[in-house]
């Protein structure tokens, strides 16, 4: 069994039992709505979620609200073969889900059933449909076809036309209890990896903690975070971050921003001039913090000021226009400079 199919023999994970069971009740009871918005963070494992529970909408013999894994149906969809599920997401390198694609799967959705159940489409990275992706999307919500259900599946639902969240029935998942969280992790883990380190520059959600563990993601998400640090001091360069973004892919790179920021916003808050982050270079930014002459409100003014233009950055490089990238990482980069953290060279 490989990590993926391990991961997928666990679902619904503890943070998603509570939705799971509810659209079990649903489902028992015939009550299931034509589509629903599944939001919350990446790292919290919704595609599995959807893959998991379209599995069990199309096994005829279900038992305790689960797949039976063994009939036909279940043995087609471990294989990802079955004829009545139907998966959309950016294609190739794509950043974009297009509208050939949705009208794609609204004629899937309008055909017959093969296997004479329901018909599902589960489209992941759904905040990323161009504009005319998402105008077809509307028409599909707009006129339903019986027997069919449609999965939304976005870590980014405020980047949606609030007209297809509206026609859908949102799923809002939470990040578990940092406990809750390091619970689970350390039965996935090696006892010797450090469950606590990877969870904190995971921001608490659990599987992309698990991401980090399993690759050399964690050395390549604190070599960023420390040239974006060393920035300040004039030890690395915006053109050489705006390289190092690009290859980490720049929603990811921003999203290790903003959690830096977060960081230092309650460092400025609270006074602190500890070395409280595990990170040697956010520890000198927040002792830096510390020794300018500003008074906390303002550095946290001002460091509220930039995590907000890195939401807004993150947010149009997930928005059914054409975002520049590189401009969008040198805009942010440069709003880095000019905070008074006061480093020097």
């Amino acid at each position: 069994m490989n990590n993926n199919e391990q991961l997928a023999s666990q679902i619904p994970f503890p943070w998603q039992s509570a939705h799971w069971n509810r659209l079990d009740r649903l489902r028992f009871n015939n009550q299931l709505a034509h589509a629903y918005l599944i939001a919350g963070s990446a790292g919290l494992g919704l595609p599995l979620f959807a893959e998991k529970f379209a599995h069990l909408l199309l096994c005829p013999h279900p038992a305790e609200g689960r797949a039976c894994g063994k009939c036909k149906e279940c043995v087609l969809n471990s294989k990802a073969l079955h004829p009545d599920l139907y998966r959309v997401r950016p294609q190739g390198t794509s950043r974009v889900v297009k509208v050939e694609q949705i009208r794609e799967a609204s004629e899937f959705l309008s055909m017959t059933s093969h296997a004479g159940g329901p018909k599902v489409v589960i489209i992941e990275k759904s905040h990323q449909m161009n504009l005319s992706a998402a105008n077809a999307m509307l028409k599909t919500l707009e006129e339903p076809n019986p027997e069919s259900y449609l999965f939304l599946v976005t870590d980014s639902a405020s980047s949606m036309m609030p007209t297809i969240r509206s026609r859908c029935q949102r799923l809002q998942f939470e990040v578990p209890r940092f406990d809750d969280s390091l619970e689970w992790l350390k039965k996935q883990l090696l006892d010797e990896e450090d469950e606590v380190k990877l969870l904190v520059a995971a921001d608490n959600q659990p599987l992309k903690a698990l991401e980090l563990a399993s690759s050399d993601a964690y050395q390549v998400q604190q070599s960023f975070i420390a040239d974006v640090c060393n920035l300040s001091a004039g030890q690395s360069s915006i053109r050489q971050l705006v390289t190092k973004a690009a290859k980490l892919d720049e929603q990811v790179a921003i999203g290790y921003m903003l959690n830096v920021t977060i960081q230092l916003i309650k460092s400025a808050i609270k006074g602190s001039t500890g070395a409280g982050p595990e990170s040697p270079s956010i520890s000198r930014l927040v002792h830096a913090l510390g020794q300018t002459e500003s008074s906390s409100k303002v550095l946290a003014e001002r460091l509220l000021s930039f995590y907000q233009s890195a939401l807004e950055g993150r947010q149009q490089l997930a928005s059914s226009t054409n975002p520049n990238p590189q401009l969008i990482m040198e805009s942010l980069l440069q709003q880095w400079v000019q905070l008074p953290f006061g480093l020097k060279a």
